[in-house]
């Protein structure tokens, strides 16, 4: 009987083969997606959702940080209270690169953040930072240019060498980054003309370096500085303390009345101890 069965089940089993070999449907494999990409491109896409809104995504930050002359003023007081305001706004998070506490120095105008991690790519801070800035209503406060630039091939023959990076339509920059980072920009011009003019040796060009290799130079177009935004680390987790220490005041000088009234509640507002307390019944 056994010897029966054996060969029609194989036969059955040849016969499905190739019917799901010539009709059957082609499975599809699914392809593994990167999650680090996935986060990246999730708050990427809600920071350029907020520029189609009519909604102020800035309405969190002072009229002080929009004038360089008052805002380093203030920010001279210790412990001042947009400072202290700003480090209340904390953002936790969880990212594919491990957990970031963050928020907002107003003083350093940079996000600050506490992660376990011995090094966090800059690609996931920004990520991180413009889940924050959405939170918080402080978008100004987001300087990374690159994140609002896309791609645009600006020759089609070349599309592989000349990719120009070009802002995407309507897209509000912040004023912080003019308003703040002009000094720099000079300083840094006038380093740069300083080398320029500097009595330094100058290395001869080789003679017998190739025409293409120059022509290829002359098509190539400087770099424009960008503005980027500012990381500053504040160490593991276990270092971050959500309770603030509370400045309490000095207890004031009590009156000679006070000093000697017997009275439970006289007692218990001036703070006095039990030894003292027997004394003045001695007296």
């Amino acid at each position: 009987m056994l010897q029966l069965i054996c060969p029609v089940a194989l036969f059955y089993l040849f016969i499905y083969h190739v019917y799901y070999m010539y009709y059957g449907d082609p499975v599809e494999i699914e392809e593994m997606k990167d999650p680090i990409i996935e986060y990246i491109n999730k708050n990427k896409d809600q920071l350029l959702k907020s520029y189609t809104n009519d909604k102020n995504m800035s309405e969190n930050i002072e009229v002080l940080f929009y004038n360089k002359k008052d805002y380093t003023a203030f920010m001279k007081t210790d412990k001042n209270e947009i400072e202290t305001a700003w480090k209340t706004r904390i953002l936790y998070e969880n990212t594919p690169k491990g957990s970031i506490i963050m928020f907002y120095d107003a003083y350093k105008q940079a996000f600050t953040y506490y992660t376990d991690q011995t090094s966090m790519p800059i690609t996931i801070l920004n990520a991180v930072a413009m889940k924050y800035v959405i939170r918080f209503f402080c978008r100004d406060f987001y300087y990374d240019e690159d994140t609002l630039k896309c791609d645009k091939v600006s020759d089609e023959n070349d599309a592989d060498e000349d990719i120009e990076k070009v802002f995407i339509e309507n897209v509000y920059i912040s004023p912080l980054i003019k308003i703040h980072n002009d000094d720099e920009d000079i300083k840094k011009k006038e380093l740069k003309n300083i080398l320029q003019n500097a009595p330094f040796a100058r290395l001869k060009s080789n003679k017998k370096m190739k025409e293409e290799d120059i022509k290829k130079k002359k098509k190539k177009k400087p770099m424009k500085e960008q503005s980027v935004n500012r990381f500053v680390s504040l160490g593991k987790i276990y270092n971050f303390h959500i309770l603030q220490k509370k400045h309490t005041q000095a207890n004031k000088n009590t009156s000679y009345d006070d000093m000697f009234n017997t009275s439970k509640a006289s007692i218990i507002s001036t703070k006095m101890s039990y030894k003292d307390f027997k004394r003045t019944k001695q007296d």
